[in-house]
C-alpha cells in the first residue's frame, strides 16, 4: 500500500508526523511518500532507524 502525507501540514510539522510515517511504516509494512521541504524532512529522517522501511521524500 502506498500514502503520500503531507508532512509540513500541523502545528509540530515535520517532527510527529515524520514520527507517525515511520511508525506506520514499521507496524503496517506501507511504502509512505513524505510530501514537503525536503531539507526538513531529511533532518527528521535521521533521527531513526529506517533499515527495511520505504519512506521517499
Amino acid at each position: 500500500m502506498k500514502i503520500v502525507l503531507d508532512a509540513m501540514g500541523g502545528d509540530r510539522a515535520p517532527a510527529v508526523v515524520v514520527e507517525g510515517a515511520v511508525q506506520a511504516a514499521r507496524e503496517y509494512g506501507a511504502e509512505i511518500i513524505l510530501v514537503g521541504r525536503q531539507e526538513a524532512l531529511e533532518l527528521e529522517l535521521a533521527k531513526y532507524d529506517l533499515t527495511g522501511l520505504c519512506l521517499p521524500i
